[in-house]
């Protein structure tokens, strides 16, 4: 590694925002190093663990601190007050968004009142025919470049002509930038597969480490992002969502609220029908949010108000506090059953950017290696909780579950953040395993199943004690 003040000399003269990748980790110092770890660990998701978080950051802000002798100035804004951290809402808009984890038992019978006149309108008559709905679902997870294992499992799945349109679909992080495209069904699968084989980091991000540590919020910049979100979701792309959400369907997207510490799931749809000005913006702003990697990629920020009031939330990754948006705790399928008045099945497609176990590796004594590390297990211990936990709930709801994840065997590993030489690999990956009928698990990872044969056996165990 080239020592720092070299670098510094090296460099003299050029932009102080430096483009390459490459020139600019090897011109890091220890402090950045380290920062750049947990950024990348967070890019194939987030930890679940607060306690852990706050002392990791608070370890590497110090070093940082320490390292550069002085920390700039935060971003000046109007934070939400704690008493209305429940209330606010975007300015403009009314019930586009809920709390992930947990909402007031009045509002969670607002929304499943809402949503079975919605289902009745869309399924009564096939009910009346005698026949039982089908509801299928897609939950993407988060993941950063790895969703382009996503990519390839859903443009595979459409060419074979087996692909369900689906009634819900949720993204989280990575998953949030697939959604929208996977929601309006296969003729968006040419710009999954251009954002997911073709653009490389210079084209989705800018390098800000040296003022990013200093006195910025993140150690990239987004623009480039911002600019490929606003190319392919248009005013019109926006109008085709928001016709889909008048039919019934869902569109989710999950978010972080980092002042409240708790995950947000924006309707996407509701935004899209609003017909509101702003409604675009908004569209695009909680996308950059769900993705906004801490650390790595700046935070965004929404306008609330309340009580006449105007404030300001910062949000970040949804995979900070869920890996899987996918089903709700509060809402139990018999009861919705009952709202609606008759019975429906329903059918969940779960896709996980990411492998279930982490693949050994010998981590160096250092204090960047050590936390990028633990970050990264941790989130692989987030993956597979959600996973149980979405299982949970399916069981007891009845709902049929397939499960993808990447496999153990896939061990190429990316050059850059934003590799399409690697992302091409995954999603070609994702795509042979759809079509060699070998993608999808009906159980999470490691959970035995009792067979009648095993029971059996278990039984003569049992008798020879």
């Amino acid at each position: 590694m080239v020592e720092h003040h070299d670098c510094r000399q090296a460099f003299a003269g050029q932009p102080r925002e430096l483009r390459n990748a490459r020139d600019a980790e090897r011109c890091a110092t220890p402090a950045e190093m380290g920062l750049w770890a947990c950024a990348d660990a967070f890019a194939r998701g987030a930890l679940s663990s607060r306690a852990v978080k706050s002392s990791i950051s608070l370890g590497l802000v110090l070093i940082a601190c320490v390292s550069l002798a002085g920390c700039g100035a935060a971003r000046q804004r109007n934070p939400v007050p704690n008493d209305l951290i429940e209330v606010v809402e975007p300015v403009g808009f009314h019930g586009v968004r809920l709390w992930g984890d947990y909402n007031e038992p009045e509002e969670v019978e607002r929304m499943m009142l809402a949503r079975a006149e919605i289902l009745r309108e869309r399924f009564g008559a096939v009910a009346a025919a005698g026949k039982t709905p089908r509801l299928r679902y897609l939950a993407i997870s988060g993941g950063g470049q790895y969703g382009a294992f996503a990519a390839g499992i859903l443009t595979e799945w459409s060419r074979l002509g087996t692909r369900p349109e689906f009634d819900a679909v949720t993204g989280i992080s990575t998953g949030a930038i697939i959604a929208p495209f996977a929601f309006l069904g296969p003729r968006y699968d040419n710009v999954l597969t251009e954002i997911y084989t073709t653009f490389s980091t210079e084209d989705l991000v800018e390098r800000r480490i040296f003022s990013g540590v200093v006195s910025g919020a993140s150690l990239l910049d987004t623009a480039p992002l911002r600019e490929k979100i606003a190319r392919y979701v248009t005013p019109a792309f926006l109008d085709e969502v928001g016709e889909e959400h008048r039919r019934g369907r869902l569109l989710l997207v999950g978010t972080t609220n980092i002042d409240a510490g708790r995950s947000v799931i924006w309707n996407m749809g509701a935004i899209a029908a609003s017909g509101k000005p702003g409604a675009l913006e908004l569209f695009h702003e909680v996308i950059v949010a769900s993705a906004a990697i801490p650390m790595a990629f700046p935070p965004a920020f929404f306008e609330v108000e309340a009580g006449g009031e105007t404030f300001e939330e910062m949000h970040v990754d949804g995979g900070v506090t869920s890996q899987v948006n996918a089903l709700s705790p509060q809402i139990p399928h018999f009861m919705m059953q009952d709202l609606v008045g008759f019975d429906m099945d329903r059918e969940l497609y779960l896709i996980v950017n990411g492998a279930v176990t982490p693949p050994p590796k010998t981590v160096a004594a250092r204090t960047h290696e050590i936390a990028g590390a633990s970050i990264d297990a941790l989130w692989y211990a987030q993956a597979v909780g959600d996973l149980y936990k979405v299982h949970s709930i399916a069981t007891r709801d009845e709902i049929a579950v397939h499960y993808a994840w990447i496999p153990e065997s896939f061990r190429l590993e990316p050059e850059e953040r934003f590799d399409p030489v690697f992302m091409r690999a995954l999603f070609d990956l994702g795509g042979d395993l759809v079509s060699g009928n070998a993608l999808w698990q009906s159980y999470p990872p490691g959970f035995t199943v009792r067979t009648p044969s095993e029971a059996g056996s278990q039984a003569a165990i049992a008798a020879r004690r």
